[in-house]
């Protein structure tokens, strides 16, 4: 697994300071699977520090997960309670770009929160992108094995897992297992984006990854890096890699002295020997 696109070491635990030290420059807004790991990397190349669901994944030990699930159920089940950019910037402060879950599923609070930042709309035809929630969110979230995990991993697997499921839940309109219901949250996830940013006067790029550095420079100023626009996370990737996760997490719970969880690690790992 070398060369990933996003580090993989866990995160120190650091406080926020009292106030964000660097302004929010982009918000990158369009749903997953439509390009966004490709534009973290991309952004990351322009200089920016961008946030992604790979960054909260490792800040474990800052409670990002925590902070987010809070956050989700606040608003999709508490009666939508609105939030600051000093509520954003308890997993935030040290990124001035973001885009993928969590954070889009808090567009119009974002927006209110950073007036000033450039919005980015990654978009895609919806038929390959169903295909590709298929084969990513849909068959991750199908391995029963999670169950175990969700059950004894509760600071990452039983928060990492149901964050997964809430997305899909949001635009499936609280039916997440019924894919068929997923065009229609894909459509107004964008019809939301597009008519928040003009009722605030923003202005939007709406952005393929495949257009490549050319009008994304263009649209925030920067030069073109010499070297080609990045095209990561495709295909069975993100699907193999969370193989990898949760048998880390597996071998970590061993090494933490839960031994009887040792025979499940080691039939893992023939298993992923035979199938990678």
């Amino acid at each position: 697994m070398a060369n990933l696109p996003f580090p993989t070491v866990p995160y120190p635990r650091m406080e926020p300071p009292a106030h964000r030290e660097k302004e929010m420059k982009v918000l990158a807004l369009g749903m997953s699977r439509t390009g966004t790991m490709s534009l973290y990397v991309a952004l990351k190349e322009l200089g920016y520090s961008c946030y992604h669901m790979a960054e909260c994944s490792l800040d474990q030990k800052n409670d990002s997960l925590a902070l987010w699930s809070r956050a989700i159920d606040a608003k999709f089940n508490e009666n939508g309670r609105k939030f600051s950019g000093a509520d954003f910037d308890q997993m935030l402060w040290r990124y001035n770009a973001v885009t993928d879950i969590p954070c889009i599923l808090f567009a119009q609070e974002l927006m209110d929160a950073f007036p000033e930042a450039q919005i980015i709309l990654t978009t895609r035809h919806v038929d390959p992108w169903l295909a590709s929630m298929q084969r990513t969110f849909y068959a991750i979230l199908s391995w029963k094995r999670w169950g175990f995990l969700e059950l004894i991993d509760q600071t990452y697997i039983g928060l990492y897992i149901p964050l997964l499921r809430s997305a899909l839940s949001v635009w499936t309109g609280g039916k997440w297992q019924d894919a068929s219901h997923l065009p229609n949250g894909f459509a107004a996830h964008y019809d939301q984006v597009r008519v928040a940013a003009q009722k605030r006067g923003r202005e939007v790029l709406e952005f393929e990854v495949q257009d490549g550095w050319g009008p994304l420079c263009q649209f925030l100023r920067k030069e073109a890096p010499d070297k080609p626009f990045p095209h990561v996370n495709e295909g069975d990737f993100i699907t193999k890699f969370h193989t990898i996760i949760f048998w880390v997490r597996v071998a970590g719970l061993v090494k933490k002295g839960l031994t009887w969880v040792a025979p499940v690690a080691a039939a893992g790992a023939v298993w992923w020997w035979y199938h990678s």
